[in-house]
């Protein structure tokens, strides 16, 4: 996952919409 906003302007929300789009792609193997 690459998101626009690089470290000095990353944001909670940038943060938080990585985490989603990674738990979506990994949700299978939590479970």
């Amino acid at each position: 996952y690459f998101c626009e906003a690089y470290w000095p302007d990353f944001r909670r929300v940038d943060f938080l919409r990585a985490l989603r789009s990674y738990a979506q792609r990994h949700r299978r193997f939590g479970k």
